[in-house]
């Protein structure tokens, strides 16, 4: 029996930006046969794109807002209403166009089940599958059997695939005195040395010339596999929100979160040792500019309260002592953001102490809401044969 293979994006607007084309093609160059193509979106879909796709292979748009399908099917197989209404209904406002990471990969992960899908790709729309390599002239593009280098894996007993990027990181090239605060504070510490260096790496990850596999505990969205069976013993995707002025902020760290659970229920997860392209910034490959880019600026902002915004639950999930932790990594990050913001002469990252506060005053609703959605996904499991 053939195994059936589908790839999974979820993005705010189905365009001709993400790179879902580009998948595509490089599974049909190197003769892998995809069965479908999933996507959840948040906004409004380019038809001409949407086109595109479906002339090459069955295209399921799901939208965020009413995922018809998945509602349809679970009510056909009795998923209770409560149930249901968990894992479905938009955790937020759905207007505002942002949606929960952990629940948009869910939903292209409930409609892949429904769907008899064995394996699914997770890519994302700012990743493309080609390699960065370094070399005597610069920047080199080099391409690269995507699919090939997950299903190997696969096939010699890898229940989950992941991978690191080439491209810039998300800590931009930076030298101010203050990182070692900002970095504990958002528990980065790890990252000290690396971007205290910056300046002579300019934060860039090349694709190594060896490519070489290794057993991992780390997972990346964009650039993952999955057999779908053994989500049998693997718990949701999950990410939460917060508010802080009147603005919905997303909580990153979906994938963080469910790779620790992989690694701590002794599920087989393997680096497949390739880096796709990672354009952090939109602009490869324009060294990010801190100082002087808006848009660098901007993005690193949303990265921080992203960060911020995560690590009350998954120091939870770590089982930490929430309250000395949440007073030693304040303690840094106050003087870590007033170092950053003196460095930009950006005022705007003073302000991430306080969704830094109000993320952890939220932390028992977040251990809630994941209590909440695990026990809907286990119901959901059984109710689809997941085995």
């Amino acid at each position: 029996m053939s195994v059936k293979i589908a790839l999974g994006m979820i993005v705010r607007t189905l365009d001709a930006k993400t790179q879902l084309m580009s998948f595509i093609e490089n599974a049909e160059k190197y003769g892998h046969k995809l069965d479908c193509v999933i996507v959840a979106y948040t906004r409004q879909h380019d038809e001409k794109v949407e086109q595109e796709i479906r002339e090459k292979l069955p295209l399921y748009a799901v939208d965020i807002k009413n995922p018809e399908y998945c509602k349809t099917q679970m009510q056909k197989l009795n998923i209770p209403e409560a149930a249901m209404k968990t894992l479905l209904d938009c955790p937020v406002d759905p207007t505002s166009g942002l949606i929960p990471y952990g629940h948009n990969r869910m939903i292209v992960v409930m409609e892949a089940i429904l769907r008899d899908i064995d394996i699914l790709f997770f890519v994302d729309s700012d990743v493309s599958p080609i390699l960065l390599k370094n070399s005597p002239k610069g920047h080199i593009f080099e391409d690269v059997d995507f699919f090939k280098a997950h299903l190997d894996e696969m096939k010699k007993g890898a229940d989950v695939t992941s991978g690191e990027y080439s491209g810039y990181n998300i800590l931009p090239p930076a030298s101010f005195e203050g990182m070692e605060d900002f970095l504990i504070g958002v528990q980065k510490a790890e990252m000290l040395n690396y971007w205290q260096n910056s300046n002579t790496h300019q934060c860039i990850t090349y694709q190594p010339d060896e490519i070489t596999t290794k057993p991992c505990k780390k997972i990346l969205g964009g650039n993952l596999a999955i057999r779908l069976s053994a989500l049998k013993n693997l718990p949701p995707f999950f990410s939460s929100h917060y508010t802080y002025g009147g603005e919905l902020y997303l909580c990153r760290g979906e994938d963080t979160v469910l790779g620790y659970e992989i690694a701590a229920l002794g599920t087989k997860c393997t680096d497949v040792g390739i880096y796709p392209l990672h354009d952090t910034y939109d602009h490869f490959p324009e060294i990010p500019d801190l100082l002087n880019d808006e848009n660098v600026q901007t993005r690193f902002f949303f990265a921080c309260t992203g960060w911020v915004g995560r690590n009350p639950f998954y120091n939870h999930i770590l089982g930490k002592d929430l309250k000395a932790t949440r007073e030693y990594q304040r303690e840094h990050l106050d003087k870590g953001l007033k170092a950053l913001s003196e460095y930009t002469k950006n005022p705007r990252y003073l302000g991430v102490i306080k969704n830094f506060d109000i993320s952890w005053d939220n932390v028992d609703r977040y251990i809630k809401e994941f209590e909440t959605v695990s026990n809907a996904w286990e119901i959901f499991k059984k109710g689809a044969g997941i085995k």
